[in-house]
């Protein structure tokens, strides 16, 4: 592709019309890096959940930490299961081991594994193309997502799941035995962190079995067995609970129109790299020049249709957009070397610089995101497009404080406030809804904890308990306090005479 790439032996992005406009381009990614950066420091540094579900995810390594499996039947107290598999539970809980409970361990291995996303994408791009600019061009496009910005800093499985999917497709990229046999590691470690990297297994498998069938044969062979003698195992080892939370309780309902709304939110805020990657991706295919990056492509953008399930959000994008990042890198790399653009040069330039102004404002987010035309357009944004402010941190505190206040279990919908006073975490909340409205979870021992008024403090923010629960709630408790945070107003119950 290398050779693709230069005209009369010199890279047309030698030439000072390409610099300057490349110069542009790629210090605008820079400044998004610099963004992407500055938000993750600050959310390490607090200590309370900014996405529902951090703190259970968190709380599954603190788990792992003291020796316990995160997997049960949720009948009996403390009611609790995570709902993805233990790779990025363990992987945090080496850190928690020296910081304690809590949520920086899992936001910092987060923000160290979507920094290692951008530097495999620019990297898979740079030995492609061997062009410094276009590298960064790719890892910057990681980076100014506002998807990244919103999912990849939090104490969640996503960023993780992507770096080791990442990894299996760039392994699998130039299909060597050894090559092969790192990248199916990369994909069962992927697969083990979260579900969704199926697209990235069968992305490589498929390219691998056009390409050497009998090898991606074989590899297909190695990663389901082993596949499955884990999943065996794990069910094994946790008496079938591994099976009901990780899978039963998963099985989310669909619902069309958050599947319209997501496909159009991302269209919309990242039109010149999708259409650059699917140009590239339409070049590949109709040229059968089969490679990885492109059926993972294709395999993300299918995945993504995900989304439409109940709960989920824009982390179902991020396997689309690092791999669209270097496949628009790519379509790049091949425009700048074509010879319309080489004729046009100084023109070509202007109008690169304006596509490139565009698409910034389209990716404004955090403190760029400074009002007009520069909004964070995610539809996550109201409540991850911010950081974290002494604001938010004061009130936080004075939940902690609420809960403090007696010496008994808290029941806390964002069980990071629970954890900060010391107390337990009680119930993964949309878990149990899940399971409860799949028919797979019986709510009464929970109940009559309620009715027994067993827990000295509950908190509320979205009401996601099963109805049971939150009517239990009503019965038995008063409402004592309300907290503004983040846009949410959480409630602090006590418990009340019937």
């Amino acid at each position: 592709m290398t050779q693709a790439l230069r005209r009369g032996g010199t890279l047309v992005g030698s030439e000072p019309w390409a610099k300057a406009a490349l110069a542009v381009a790629v210090l605008t990614l820079g400044v998004f890096g610099f963004v992407y950066l500055q938000h993750a420091l600050a959310l390490v540094l607090f200590p309370y959940d900014w996405d529902q579900g951090e703190g259970y995810d968190a709380w599954s390594a603190w788990l792992i930490d003291r020796g316990q499996w995160p997997y049960s039947g949720n009948q009996a107290f403390p009611y609790y299961s995570s709902n993805y598999p233990p790779l990025w539970s363990y992987v945090v809980s080496i850190v928690m081991a020296w910081a304690g409970p809590g949520l920086a361990s899992g936001r910092a291995v987060s923000t160290i594994a979507a920094v290692g996303c951008a530097a495999v994408a620019g990297s898979a791009v740079w030995f492609q193309t061997r062009t410094a600019w276009a590298g960064l061009g790719a890892a910057g496009l990681v980076f100014a997502s506002p998807y990244v910005f919103h999912t990849t800093p939090l104490a969640r499985v996503n960023a993780l799941t992507v770096l080791f999917a990442l990894l299996g497709v760039w392994a699998f990229e130039r299909p060597t035995n050894r090559r092969l046999a790192w990248g199916t590691l990369a994909l069962l470690l992927a697969l083990f962190t979260k579900q969704t990297a199926a697209d990235a297994a069968v992305a490589c498998l498929g390219f691998v079995l056009l390409t050497r069938p009998r090898a991606g044969l074989a590899v297909s062979i190695v990663l389901g067995a082993a596949g499955f003698s884990l999943l065996a195992a794990f069910n094994v080892l946790t008496g079938g609970a591994f099976w009901l939370n990780v899978v039963s309780g998963n099985a989310n309902p669909f619902e069309a129109r958050q599947l319209f709304d997501y496909a159009v939110n991302f269209a919309l805020i990242h039109p010149l790299p999708l259409a650059l990657a699917a140009w590239e991706a339409a070049s590949a295919m109709r040229r059968r020049a089969w490679d990885p990056w492109t059926l993972y492509f294709l395999a993300s953008g299918v995945a993504a249709l995900g989304v439409a399930k109940l709960g989920a959000g824009e982390s179902y994008f991020l396997g689309f957009v690092a791999s669209g990042a270097v496949l628009a890198s790519r379509r790049l790399v091949r425009l700048l070397a074509s010879p319309p653009i080489t004729r046009g040069r100084p023109v070509w330039a202007v109008a690169a610089l304006l596509l490139v102004a565009g698409q910034a404002v389209l990716y404004a987010h955090g403190p760029l995101a400074l009002g007009g035309v520069l909004v964070d357009r995610g539809l996550q944004a109201p409540l991850l497009g911010r950081t974290p402010t002494a604001k938010d941190r004061q009130a936080g505190d004075a939940i902690v404080a609420a809960i403090r206040r007696l010496p008994g279990p808290a029941l806390s919908e964002d069980p990071s406030f629970a954890v900060v006073a010391g107390r337990p975490v009680v119930a993964n909340t949309t878990h149990l809804r899940n399971l409860y409205d799949a028919g797979l979870w019986d709510p009464t021992p929970l109940v009559a904890d309620l009715q027994a008024k067993r827990y000295d403090t509950v908190v509320l923010n979205a009401q996601l308990y099963p109805q049971p629960v939150l009517d239990a709630i009503g019965r038995h408790y008063y409402l004592a306090q309300t907290v503004q945070l983040n846009g949410f107003t959480y409630q602090v119950f006590y418990p009340g005479a019937d």
